[in-house]
């Protein structure tokens, strides 16, 4: 989950230091444990590290007037050793001959690093790319390319590197595999950018292409050469990239994560703008390429995501199933290659990435189109490596979501697979009035929305009062329950509090036993249907001395009498609309919790805001 950045001068008087620097602070979304750079100076390698944030690393390129022709860099997440300056990035050989960054995780690291401890090679740190670095180096006969051709088919694993050699003082090589890694060259100063994500080449005019698996490349400063690991060159096709330089702010707020919770609003506008058609009671995207009579054909879905996108697709399962009448399946990404999975003819692929770039979600799909499937992405960044892989792509249209925990963009894709579902169900038997009367109840999810956010002041005082508590269960039925996932989501991430979203209907076969006065249950009491039974459910905690705090539709005034506390919900009119504004309160709670633990909100420790290794 770490970001790679290089940079080489031709053109302009840009400083390369300083323009990794700059790009490191538009990747550190992958991770932001340590960072690096290294350079080429006087014929030896210089670099420095530290860790903890880019701006760490800023600050110390700017006391030490590093000024680099050419340089690669490096922020990271933790994935093999501690978060230590020795196990940050760049990685070196034993004569510091040469400097290597790496995105991705070696898989057969130990074998290769106990052959070459038997030949008498040195590790210095704890971290599977170090590996790299030595067996570039012992295979490094006086032509680096070779040597990096050399040891590619020796790596298992997933990976991006981009490394320099004092020997070769003009030139960065790369290479990727299953890990996504950009060319770029600017069209003004002729300086050549490389980065695992292109939406890193903001502010620049450049033409861009991607290293695709298994190929690397020889970049300087008058040629870009790509090769596979035969050796035999490669042409590759450029695309013109030019992204506008866009001033992010908090505008006003605290943190990044309440400005993302009040945009949802809007978000949700933007994810509809466009795709509602109420003259046909049914939706538009005009960036599907699947035709209505495909769609008609679907006799299954089934939908791959990770994380907060997972609960998405939970929730979208129980949509697809009531309104189009197809079964579904929701698949764990990470988990979904590694059983032999059976894909059925006829069946409709759903893979959602806010970053597009989740690895474990890129490895499903690939395994996911040996079957020939049409897959859907539904993504919010663009130029991302699932939008590439995917049939179509349906935007979230959200913005730029900063925090590493997800709000917008969740409730984006829940507006968007609610469209995508009505679409697909209008192909088979939803009448033009059942369309319609959907539509209308999308359009009203705005309005739910700003009226949850404006009770932002009753979550905040409540959170007072449950932000001492260690254990959470969040419970609720039909499609409150992956809500509920998500919700207890949520509070782990930014409070760091262990909380269990759970079946209302499933307490009682285990869970109840951890019912006491120290742990709170927080009911979410939005599917009408099921009302009736949650109270019950409620009572059963309540008789064995549990606090309870409940979310509920205005109205519904008996829960009362069973919950210590309450915060009345707009009422839905239908129950498949009802985890939106829920999930919004889970995400007010838990935010104003995490205020009073004064955890990092933004950047919560371990995490990184897009999963790029397994």
């Amino acid at each position: 989950m770490c970001g790679i950045y290089g940079h080489i001068k031709k053109g302009s008087k840009t400083n390369s230091a300083i323009a990794c620097i700059d790009g490191l602070k538009r990747l550190e979304y992958r991770g932001y444990d340590s960072a690096g750079i290294a350079g080429i100076h006087q014929g030896k390698i210089v670099s420095y590290k530290t860790v903890g944030k880019v701006r760490t690393l800023d600050r110390v390129v700017q006391d030490n007037n590093l000024d680099l022709k050419m340089a690669i860099a490096h922020t990271r997440w933790a994935t093999h050793g501690s978060i230590t300056e020795l196990n940050a990035h760049p990685h070196f050989d034993e004569e510091k001959a040469l400097a290597l960054v790496h995105n991705g995780i070696i898989e057969n690291y130990q074998k290769i690093k106990k052959t070459l401890t038997s030949a008498g090679i040195k590790f210095i740190s704890e971290t599977d790319t170090e590996v790299i670095s030595h067996l570039i180096s012992f295979h490094y006969n006086g032509d680096i390319a070779k040597a990096v051709e050399k040891t590619l088919p020796e790596l298992e694993g997933s990976f991006a590197i981009a490394l320099i050699h004092k020997d070769h003082p003009d030139r960065i090589l790369v290479a990727t595999r299953g890990c996504p890694l950009a060319i770029g060259v600017c069209h003004d100063s002729k300086d050549i950018y490389i980065s695992s994500d292109s939406n890193a080449f903001t502010g620049r005019s450049l033409d861009v292409f991607y290293l695709h698996d298994d190929e690397y490349a020889v970049v300087t400063e008058a040629t870009i050469e790509v090769y596979n690991m035969a050796g035999i060159k490669l042409t590759k096709s450029l695309e013109v990239l030019n992204l506008e330089e866009k001033f992010i702010s908090k505008d006003g707020y605290e943190h990044f994560l309440l400005k993302e919770i009040h945009e949802q609003p809007l978000s949700v506008e933007r994810a509809l703008h466009g795709r509602l058609d109420f003259k046909n009671g049914t939706a538009n995207f005009e960036e599907l390429s699947l035709s209505d009579d495909l769609l008609k054909k679907t006799t299954r879905i089934l939908i791959l995501a990770c994380g907060s996108s997972y609960h998405a697709g939970c929730i979208a399962k129980q949509i697809f199933e009531s309104l189009a009448k197809i079964p579904t399946e929701v698949e764990i990404a990470s988990e979904f290659r590694y059983r032999n999975p059976i894909i059925l003819e006829n069946t409709l692929v759903i893979a959602i990435s806010q970053s597009g770039e989740t690895a474990d979600t890129l490895a499903a799909v690939k395994e996911a189109k040996r079957s020939n499937s049409p897959v859907i992405a539904l993504c919010n960044v663009k130029r991302s490596s699932l939008s590439r892989l995917a049939k179509s792509t349906l935007w979230l249209n959200a913005g730029p979501e900063i925090s590493v925990c997800s709000t917008k963009a969740f409730t984006s894709q829940l507006s968007l697979l609610m469209l995508l579902a009505l679409k697909i169900a209008r192909t088979k038997d939803l009448d033009l009035a059942g369309g319609k009367a959907f539509l209308s109840h999308i359009e009203n999810l705005g309005k739910q929305i700003s009226a949850v956010i404006s009770k932002a002041p009753e979550f905040k005082l409540l959170a007072s009062k449950y932000a001492s508590f260690k254990q959470f269960f969040f419970i609720g039925r039909n499609y409150m329950y992956p809500t509920c996932l998500e919700a207890a989501l949520k509070l782990k991430e930014i409070s760091y509090i262990n909380a269990s979203g759970y079946p209302a209907g499933e307490m009682k076969h285990g869970p109840i036993a951890l019912i006491s006065k120290d742990l709170a249950t927080v009911a979410f009491c939005g599917n009408v249907h099921t009302f009736d039974k949650l109270l019950s459910n409620l009572m059963e905690i309540k008789s064995r001395g549990g606090p309870i705090l409940a979310f509920a539709p205005e109205g519904y005034n008996e829960i009362l009498g069973i919950t210590d506390d309450v915060i009345f919900l707009p009422k839905q009119i239908s129950d498949p609309f009802a985890p939106i504004p829920y999930s919004i309160a889970g995400q007010l709670f838990a935010y104003y919790i995490a205020i009073l633990l004064g955890t990092d909100i933004d950047q919560p420790r371990n995490l990184a805001k897009s999963v790029t290794v397994e």
